[in-house]
């Protein structure tokens, strides 16, 4: 007996769905240090009731021929995002052979055109690769068979490593058009700002390990980005709540009852 929430749904993730790449992502006074991720990437179909005569909602064979293919791609490459509004990407196609990136805040990247695959994102964020390998994996598929096999929706993930995930889902197109998927379409028009540097608690040397609350408010800020002059003053804010935060744990070490230890400030 069927029901309206019956559905069929296929997953397929293969341990050679991966892929090995570097990266780095960049925005407006914002940019990663140069570095990789070994990537790994999974497929979902949903369908509707009833499969078809084959006793399949799709072949996993199909999924997995397409996938490996895409995979293989960008293995090993620079994942360089051609349609970014901060990095100035000149490609020399002749004699060189380069590929040279200038970024914001005047550091140069030059690259063999080789090891690049030269992708229509905007940033090698998980999220733009997951739109990315969406519209690679439809295409290989193809819309019109999947229509057929009324399979509505494709989802595909995309992980940079262990619980860092992008999952990127969108209903199968009607027509081949609508298959060219333009990913600036999917990003906001925000002129947004670099975040405040990231920070990390470090808890005071305690003989018996009971830290106040206020002892755990040391912050120590983290050089994890490569930082242009525009972010300045988000460090600025940083280091005067650096200084506040010790600042109220001076004020509360005096306001505490003496029981025998002597709080350190660094």
């Amino acid at each position: 007996m069927q029901t309206n929430s019956t559905a069929f749904e296929v997953r397929v993730a293969k341990d050679d769905f991966k892929f090995n790449a570097a990266h780095f992502v960049a925005y407006r006074g914002y940019r990663e240090r140069l570095h990789g991720h070994n990537y790994t990437v999974s497929v979902r179909l949903l369908g509707s009731s009833q499969i078809s005569n084959d006793g399949y909602l799709l072949d996993f064979g199909c999924v997995k021929k397409v996938t490996r293919q895409v995979c293989k791609e960008l293995n090993e490459h620079f994942l360089c995002p051609m349609l970014s509004d901060v990095l100035q990407i000149d490609v020399e196609e002749v004699v060189k052979q380069t590929v040279t990136i200038t970024c914001e805040d005047g550091s140069v990247f030059v690259f063999p055109k080789n090891d690049c695959v030269l992708l229509p994102i905007v940033h090698a964020t998980a999220e733009e690769l997951a739109v990315y390998l969406w519209g690679k994996i439809l295409k290989g598929l193809d819309a019109s068979i999947m229509r057929m096999r009324h399979i509505h929706t494709l989802e595909v993930t995309v992980s940079e490593s262990i619980g860092q995930v992008a999952t990127f889902q969108m209903a199968i197109p009607t027509t081949t058009e609508e298959t060219n998927v333009y990913i600036p379409d999917f990003i906001r028009g925000l002129k947004l700002q670099p975040s405040p540097c990231l920070a990390k608690k470090d808890n005071f040397s305690n003989p018996n390990n009971d830290a106040s609350p206020a002892d755990k408010q040391n912050i120590i800020i983290s050089n994890d980005a490569v930082k242009p002059p525009c972010c300045k003053e988000c460090c600025d804010v940083c280091l005067m709540n650096q200084l506040s935060n010790k600042l109220h744990l001076i004020a509360d070490a005096h306001s505490l009852p003496s029981n025998g230890h002597q709080t350190t400030i660094d």
